[in-house]
């Protein structure tokens, strides 16, 4: 059998690789630590935010075409430390999360989130959603909405 460049590359590329496998086997004196992830609660902290939403789930009727409006969601922390909302990530482009207040929410208290959700041009049943993400447990929420979208030439069966 011939050994030619194209084998004698791939020998090498092949033996590379093998001892670069064998390099990156922990010894047995090494352990994967994952204590640099802070979870609250974890540590024996009992002071944690609690997410509570007035309601997750809105129905907005029957909306126009073209029409914008604005979706409002109470949010109150039920729990014993501050709550923080770290990010609104709305489902697509016609939903839009409007500036929050990003200070700590405190224990007991509330705060509105708004979402403006932009009908465009068109017609029919909608469903949308946004995610938040929180410093709570577990870190994230979702909020839906619906409405019935009506434009010209439209009919209004239910």
């Amino acid at each position: 059998m011939k050994e030619g460049p194209v084998h004698m590359a791939a020998a090498c590329r092949f033996a590379v690789c093998v001892l670069l496998f064998a390099a990156c086997g922990a010894s047995d004196d090494q352990q994967v630590d994952a204590s640099f992830i802070h979870i609250p609660g974890a540590d024996g902290q009992k002071e944690m935010p609690e997410a509570s939403w007035l309601n997750d789930s809105l129905d907005l009727g029957i909306l126009a075409a073209g029409a914008v409006t604005q979706v409002e969601y109470v949010l109150e922390n039920t729990g014993s430390a501050p709550l923080l909302i770290a990010q609104v990530r709305p489902s697509c482009g016609c939903t839009l999360a409007r500036q929050w207040d990003e200070s700590p929410i405190p224990a007991g208290e509330s705060r509105t989130l708004i979402l403006e959700f932009d009908a465009g041009e068109r017609v029919g049943a909608v469903a949308e959603y946004a995610t938040v993400v929180t410093n709570a447990v577990p870190s994230s929420s979702t909020l839906h909405f619906s409405a019935r979208i009506v434009g010209p030439g439209s009919t209004l069966t239910p």
